[in-house]
């Protein structure tokens, strides 16, 4: 499958499931507290003093949007699928929206302080890895942050049911050893990392990483 035809199938996939998740996962509840704590790291980070605008790319139905804006971050919500798009302009009139792909994001060079990657790497093929990241380095301005979150594991396992709906989408995992070099051959630096076990609910053990993008050498 080529990447065309695999961002379609992820695009008519979260386009007709949208709704469904929206009501399986209305906020971040579903998250772990070891997740919320690298995502308040994250926070931390990007309300600095030099606080800037971050993105939350792949941002879904904008549940983490929302949870991003709650605790003071200036966040907008970029998504493939236009379905959740509509969603989460529905939700969240207050926030901004707008459909576009994680490999061609809609800012300008050095415009971010944040990238929020929340489960959103999980459709990139390892491929694709190097252009997504060498996007996220675009945007960020010096100094700023990504935060990437994956199931843990190596190869890919095909979805045929989410979401209450018959699907065929493509799911990869990760290692972290694996995220990380590609993160630092896009010149991120990787300064933490949560690993943690499956819980009930899940099939795979999880991980976030927390990179940031060097200031510049004066």
């Amino acid at each position: 499958m080529n990447t065309d035809d695999r961002l379609d199938s992820v695009r008519s996939t979260y386009d007709a499931v949208a709704e469904s998740y929206a009501r399986l996962l209305p906020d971040a509840g579903f998250e772990a507290p070891t997740d919320h704590g690298m995502i308040e790291a994250f926070v931390t980070h990007v309300t600095g003093a030099i606080a800037q605008a971050v993105v939350d790319a792949g941002c879904g139905t904008g549940r983490m949007t929302r949870l991003l804006a709650s605790q003071g971050v200036d966040v907008s919500g970029i998504d493939v699928s236009a379905g959740m798009i509509d969603v989460a302009r529905g939700t969240s009139p207050e926030l901004s929206f707008e459909v576009a792909g994680l490999s061609e994001l809609p800012y300008g060079d050095q415009q971010l302080g944040g990238v929020f990657a929340w489960y959103s790497i999980i459709h990139s093929p390892p491929t694709d890895l190097p252009r997504v990241f060498a996007e996220f380095f675009r945007v960020l301005a010096p100094g700023g942050h990504a935060l990437l979150s994956f199931q843990i594991g190596e190869g890919h396992r095909h979805l045929s049911r989410a979401y209450g709906h018959d699907v065929s989408m493509v799911s990869y995992l990760f290692t972290p050893e694996i995220i990380a070099e590609h993160l630092a051959d896009a010149g991120f630096s990787v300064i933490a990392q949560m690993t943690r076990q499956a819980r009930p609910q899940e099939k795979t053990p999880q991980a976030v990483l927390l990179a940031h993008r060097p200031a510049k050498v004066a």
